[in-house]
């Protein structure tokens, strides 16, 4: 699937077959590119991209494991091991939750991309 995020083109590219993923519980036909404020508790989290405005062409950086969404206050103070790496940005930060296969907060800048599949989708 390819769109366009403003004036830049993405690239998502398939769900990686191999033995560092896990299976889709969900339908990829569903995703959505969206940005991390706009992620919703319940959205499944597929993919970042990480490199989004650096080169001429992004592509999704999917995780080893999908998992659900559940947003909650950002506390850079909160000593999981997570929070304190996004302490020092310049913009707003969104915790995408504690509930996920780390059992830490999952901070993001706002304005980061996100492969999601939304949970009214599912």
């Amino acid at each position: 699937m390819q769109t366009t995020l403003g004036i830049l083109p993405v690239i998502v590219t398939r769900f990686p077959e191999d033995e560092d993923h896990a299976p889709l519980l969900v339908d990829p036909a569903s995703a959505r590119i969206v940005r991390a404020d706009q992620v919703a508790a319940g959205d499944t989290i597929l993919a970042s991209f990480p490199d989004y405005g650096q080169s001429g062409m992004e592509t999704a950086e999917y995780f080893n494991d999908q998992y659900q969404a559940h947003p909650m206050p950002y506390d850079p103070t909160c000593g999981c091991g997570s929070c304190f790496n996004l302490a020092d940005h310049d913009g707003p930060v969104i915790n995408l939750g504690d509930t996920n296969h780390w059992n830490a907060c999952d901070p993001w800048a706002a304005h980061e991309l996100v492969l999601v599949v939304p949970a009214h989708r599912i």
